[in-house]
């Protein structure tokens, strides 16, 4: 985990300001959740967090460093989109097996670890189906689970609960 803090940041896209000098802390451990009504910022905060916008002004830090201009793989951030964000052309064990991959962990790692977050989300029956044969919310369990195998010290979610299934 880590400490995130936003200093002052300001986001505009096309000189429509999103963000004005918003500023927050987030303490080690903590959970926050960023709630307001569509258009408010909300994905720009996440996605600036991430490393995916970079603020017009302001800081992003993390522990206490500077990471404003960090590229998202130098951060040890993890977003997972409203919409979820799979491989298509690769199975349901391989799009979470993915990160652990990315991180040079062995394949008999990583194929367990990913079989434990299949068993967590409930979808171990369909390790070898693609992304296209399952439904919105199975997709969207899947993108989580890929998420948490990356063991990233911040995991940032948009929207999580906005396509699963009722159920």
């Amino acid at each position: 985990m880590v400490s995130v803090e936003l200093s002052k940041v300001s986001k505009s896209f096309d000189n429509k300001l999103v963000l004005d000098r918003v500023s927050l802390n987030i303490d080690d451990g903590e959970y926050f959740c960023l709630i307001g009504p569509s258009g408010a910022g909300k994905t720009t905060t996440l996605k600036i967090l991430a490393g995916l916008y970079k603020p017009d002004k302001g800081k992003v830090l993390f522990d206490g460093s500077d990471v404003t201009n960090l590229e998202p793989w130098e951060r040890g951030a993890v977003m997972m989109f409203q919409n979820p964000t799979l491989f298509s052309n690769m199975t349901v064990i391989e799009n979470i097996m993915f990160p652990l991959r990315e991180q040079n962990v062995p394949i008999e790692k990583a194929l367990e670890t990913a079989r434990t977050l299949l068993k967590k989300i409930h979808l171990e029956e369909r390790a070898n189906s693609y992304p296209h044969e399952l439904s919105g919310g199975m997709q969207q369990r899947v993108a989580l689970a890929r998420a948490l195998a990356a063991k990233a010290k911040l995991l940032l979610l948009d929207e999580p609960l906005g396509a699963l299934d009722a159920r």
